[in-house]
C-alpha cells in the first residue's frame, strides 16, 4: 500500500538553491528538511555577521509522493533532480526510511557548532557498533559509534548512505547502549 503522505525523497537542486527551494515547497504545503549551520562571514561593509546556510550543499529532503515531485519538476521547479541509486539492478530515486530520517533530522537539525557533517568517503561504517543514545539532547537517536579523525571524543554517526552522515556532539559513554 502506498503511503498517502509519501516518503522522504533525496533531491538535488542546482546552484546551491536549497533554502529558496525549501521555502517554495513549504509554501505549497510540502514537508521538507535542509540541514543548516550557522557560520560567521563578513558582510559588504567588512563587518562580521552570523548567517544560516545549508550544511549539505545541493541536497534537499522532501516528504511527498513521486507523482507530486514529477509534477513539480515539470511545471514549477525545474531545478529539482532525483538522487538515484541502484536497487535490484535498476536506477531508482533514493528514498530514506521514516525512522532513519527522524534520527538524521534530530542530529542535523540541532544547529550546534559541534555537529560535524561528513561525506560518505570519510566513514567506514562497517567497523563501528550500532548504538542508541539513552540520555541528553539526542536521546533515542540510533546510529554507529565511531571515532572521527578530527575529533578525539566518541560520537554517534547517523548516515544516509551515499549522501551524507552527521556526527553528534561528544556523547558520554554512560549515555550509550549497544543495539544487539
Amino acid at each position: 500500500m502506498v503511503d498517502p503522505q509519501g516518503a522522504w525523497y533525496v533531491l538535488r537542486v542546482t546552484y546551491q538553491r536549497e533554502l529558496p527551494t525549501r521555502e517554495a515547497l513549504t509554501r505549497l504545503g510540502i514537508e521538507t528538511f535542509v540541514p543548516e549551520r550557522i557560520v560567521r562571514r563578513r558582510d559588504r561593509r567588512g563587518r562580521f555577521c552570523t548567517v544560516r546556510e545549508a550544511a549539505l550543499h545541493n541536497y534537499i529532503f522532501v516528504r511527498t509522493t513521486k507523482r507530486v515531485i514529477d509534477e513539480l519538476k515539470t511545471f514549477r521547479l525545474p531545478m529539482l533532480r532525483y538522487v538515484m541509486h541502484v536497487e535490484e539492478g535498476l536506477n531508482r530515486p533514493m528514498i530514506v526510511p521514516e525512522a532513519q530520517m527522524r534520527h538524521f533530522m534530530a542530529v542535523a537539525g540541532s544547529l550546534q557548532p559541534q555537529v560535524l557533517y561528513l561525506s560518505p568517503s570519510e566513514l567506514d561504517l562497517a567497523k563501528g557498533d550500532r548504538v542508541r543514545i539513552t540520555g541528553g539532547l539526542f536521546a533515542g537517536v540510533e546510529g554507529i559509534l565511531l571515532r572521527i579523525r578530527q575529533a578525539r571524543e566518541r560520537r554517534v554517526i547517523v548516515s544516509i548512505e551515499g549522501v551524507a552522515a552527521v556526527a553528534t556532539t561528544s556523547v558520554p559513554a554512560s549515555q550509550i547502549e549497544k543495539i544487539p
